[in-house]
């Protein structure tokens, strides 16, 4: 794991240095102050060994509205986005960019969404 101060801003806690880190040869941005982690569009997905960040069927059953927050990689305006486990899982991601933003409880449970549409769930 490697990192380096940037001049990212954390949308959640305003601090001014997120770090450039890379965890299992993925890049992403961690604020040491509050634990959001930030992923660009797809990293995610790569980081868990798939193709995309969310299955399909997860995105269709998600439901979505405005976040307060800006995304730190682009600017643009965020959208909280609220899988329906067991309990919910709510994640940020950026309207433009498709960056996503969680913390370290979300980054655990996010195979979960994953599990919850699988092959036998969505026949």
């Amino acid at each position: 794991m490697s990192a380096k101060a940037t001049d990212v801003h954390c949308p959640r806690c305003i601090n001014p240095t997120m770090l450039d880190q890379t965890w299992g040869g993925v890049p992403l941005k961690i604020c040491m102050r509050c634990g959001a982690n930030f992923f660009h569009s797809g990293d995610l997905g790569a980081w868990e060994g798939r193709s995309a960040d969310f299955p399909v069927a997860a995105e269709r059953a998600a439901r979505r509205r405005p976040a307060r927050i800006m995304c730190p990689s682009c600017g643009g305006k965020m959208e909280h986005v609220e899988f329906p486990l067991d309990p919910p899982l709510e994640i940020d991601r950026c309207l433009s960019c498709h960056g996503l933003l969680l913390d370290f409880e979300e980054i655990r449970r996010v195979p979960q969404v994953a599990a919850w549409v699988s092959p036998q769930r969505s026949a």
